[in-house]
């Protein structure tokens, strides 16, 4: 009877070191990408954004732009879209592009979903989100030249 109750508890250790083994090793397998947000300001208060990727391995999405885009008191501008897109290993890549007057003072909010890369491109379906990230910041009446608030990297897994 003791070595059964021994057997069992060994049993439940390996098993519970094993499922520790897979849970862990999964997320070390996981493709990180990050993004970020180039803001740049041309004459006569034009702003340019450029939203950039980069992966530490080959991965494919469905991206959509999200957010409000561009506010003021006077006006509302945005470019969302979406497409699919194949990030290389370690390679940066401006994903899209927009620019717009904005008299301060206002607000920038756009945001990027990355979905999985659906079976059928002319397919609307939903596909699972893999990781999003988000830019925002107030944009001061004062202002001359902007922070590199939205430039800053952000980062998750895949999926995770």
């Amino acid at each position: 009877m003791a070595k059964t109750v021994m057997d069992r508890s060994r049993f439940h250790r390996i098993a519970a070191a094993l499922g520790l083994l897979l849970a862990f090793g999964g997320q070390a397998n996981a493709t990180e990408v990050c993004g970020w947000l180039k803001e740049t300001v041309k004459r006569d208060q034009f702003h340019m954004f450029e939203l950039w990727l980069q992966a530490d391995g080959e991965t494919d999405f469905l991206y959509q732009i999200t957010g409000a885009g561009v506010v003021t008191a006077s006006m509302k501008s945005h470019s969302p879209g979406s497409g699919t897109y194949v990030l290389h290993p370690r390679k940066a890549e401006k994903v899209w592009g927009f620019g717009t007057t904005l008299d301060p003072p206002g607000t920038i909010d756009i945001g990027i979903e990355l979905h999985q890369t659906p079976a059928d491109i002319f397919n609307d379906a939903p596909t699972p989100l893999l990781a999003q990230f988000s830019f925002r910041r107030v944009v001061p009446a004062s202002e001359k030249k902007p922070p590199a608030t939205l430039a800053k990297k952000q980062c998750a897994a895949m999926g995770g």
